[in-house]
C-alpha cells in the first residue's frame, strides 16, 4: 500500500480528485475535450479496422480452399495476376510420401454479363476439376455435376450488385441464363465467399467450361493446392518439394502464401499508407484539442498557479499535475470512442459488407497512440506555466 501510495503521489501531486476537479469545474470545455480524444480513439480505431477488413478480404478465396501447401509461378504477383505453369509439375508432387492429394487451379479475369441490365463487368472465373475440387464451401465441394458440366457454373452471392440480382433470379427461377465472355452459361448454384480487392465477383466452373469460357489452352494452371497426409511437416514437405520440382515453380506452405498475398497488397496498394497517415492524422488533430483546452483552462488559473509557485512548488510538480489531467481525458475519452467504433463497424458490415473487427492487440496499439496523444499535448500545455512570474500576476 505504501508503494502504490508513493506511486500515486508522483504520479498525481495533489491527488487525482484535484485534477478532475478542475477538469470538470467548465463542463463544456470538459465535454469537447472528451470530444477531442474520443474522435482521435474513433478515427485510429476505425483505420485500423478497415485495415484487418481488408486483410481478411484479400485471402477469401484461401480461406475457402483445402491445402497445406501451394504451388504457384516465380511471376507470382497476388491472385489474380498469378502467372502459370505446366498442370505437370503438380502432379510431380505425388512422389513425395506424404503428398495425399493435388489439386489444379485456374484463375483469370473474364467478360460477365449482367442478367437484368446487359451491362458487362470482369469477374473472377475460377476453373477447378469435379474429382479434384480444392473447394471446402458445402455449395461447390457438393456440386460435381455443375463442374462436370461444360455450360453450368456457379456464382458467388458475395459479389457487387453490378453483377445483378443473381441469387434472387435464382432462388425464382431455379437457374440463370446468361453469358460470359459473349458465350451462353447457366448458373446452377449459389455459393458464398464475398468480395475481394482484387475482384468484385466470383464465379467457379469445371476445367472443361473454364477452358471453353476463357479460350485458354489445356495443360497449364495458375494454381496448385496440395493437401498432405495425417501428421506430415508442411514446412519439411515444401523444402522437400522444392527440391523436386523445377525452378519454374515456387512451392510455399498455406501461411506463407497468405502471407505473400497480404504483403502485396499492403506494399503496393494505397492500403498500407492510408492506415497510417489516417491515424496519425487523427493523433494529430486530437492532440491539437486537447492541448488547446488544457491551455485554455491553465491560463484561466495562472494566479492559482503562479501562488503556487509563490509558495515553493516547482515546474515539477505542473507538469505532473497536467499530466494527471491528460491521462484523465484519455481514459474518459477512450470508453466511448471504442463504443461507436464497435457501431460503426457493425454499420459497415451490414450495409458495405466490410468484415471489419476490433482485435485486442489494435485496441491496445490506439490505447498506447491515444496516450502519446494525450500525454504530448499536456506537456505542451505546460509550457504555460514554466514562463509564470508571480510578481507579474500579482
Amino acid at each position: 500500500m505504501k508503494v502504490f501510495s508513493r506511486i500515486q503521489a508522483w504520479l498525481a501531486p495533489g491527488g487525482i480528485s484535484l485534477a478532475w476537479r478542475q477538469l470538470s469545474y467548465d463542463k463544456k470545455r470538459f465535454a469537447t475535450a472528451i470530444a477531442g480524444v474520443s474522435f482521435g480513439v474513433i478515427i485510429m480505431l476505425f483505420q485500423q479496422g478497415i485495415y484487418q477488413a481488408f486483410q481478411i478480404m484479400v485471402i477469401r478465396p484461401f480461406v475457402a480452399m483445402q491445402g497445406e501447401l501451394a504451388l504457384i509461378s516465380p511471376d507470382y504477383q497476388y491472385l489474380m495476376t498469378p502467372g502459370h505453369f505446366p498442370e505437370r509439375r503438380l502432379y510431380q508432387t505425388i512422389s513425395d510420401g506424404d503428398v495425399e492429394t493435388v489439386y489444379p487451379v485456374s484463375l483469370s479475369y473474364q467478360k460477365w454479363r449482367n442478367p437484368e441490365t446487359g451491362g458487362k463487368i470482369d469477374a473472377a472465373m475460377i476453373g477447378v476439376y469435379a474429382g479434384r475440387n480444392p473447394f471446402i464451401i458445402p455449395e461447390v465441394a457438393s456440386r460435381e455435376d455443375v463442374l462436370t458440366s461444360p455450360e453450368n457454373i456457379l456464382f458467388d452471392d458475395g459479389s457487387s450488385p453490378d453483377f445483378g440480382d443473381v441469387a434472387g433470379l435464382f432462388a425464382k427461377q431455379g437457374e440463370v441464363e446468361t453469358e460470359i465472355n459473349d458465350q451462353r452459361i447457366r448458373v446452377s448454384g449459389i455459393f458464398s465467399m464475398g468480395q475481394t480487392l482484387a475482384s468484385y465477383g466470383h464465379v467457379i466452373v469445371g476445367m472443361e467450361a473454364y477452358q471453353r469460357l476463357s479460350g485458354l489452352p489445356s495443360g497449364t494452371i495458375n494454381l496448385g493446392m496440395i493437401r498432405l497426409k495425417p501428421g506430415a511437416d508442411p514446412e519439411a514437405v515444401a523444402q522437400r518439394l522444392q527440391k523436386i520440382v523445377p525452378e519454374d515453380v515456387l512451392v510455399l506452405t498455406r501461411g506463407q502464401l497468405i502471407k505473400r498475398e497480404q504483403v502485396y497488397w499492403q506494399n503496393n496498394t494505397p492500403v498500407g499508407f492510408i492506415t497510417i497517415a489516417g491515424m496519425i492524422l487523427a493523433m494529430f488533430v486530437g492532440a491539437v484539442i486537447v492541448y488547446q483546452i488544457l491551455y485554455t483552462d491553465i491560463n484561466d488559473h495562472l494566479k492559482e498557479y503562479a501562488t503556487l509557485t509563490a509558495i515553493g512548488l516547482g515546474p515539477g510538480y505542473f507538469v505532473k499535475f497536467i499530466l494527471t489531467e491528460s491521462l484523465i481525458l484519455l481514459v474518459i475519452g477512450f470508453i466511448p470512442g471504442l463504443l461507436i467504433t464497435a457501431l460503426l463497424f457493425l454499420l459497415a458490415e451490414s450495409s458495405a459488407e466490410l468484415p471489419t473487427r476490433i482485435t485486442l492487440f489494435d485496441t491496445a496499439l490506439v490505447f498506447c497512440m491515444a496516450a502519446i496523444m494525450c500525454l504530448i499535448a499536456g506537456f505542451l500545455a505546460t509550457r504555460r506555466l514554466r514562463s509564470v512570474d508571480p510578481a507579474d500576476i500579482f
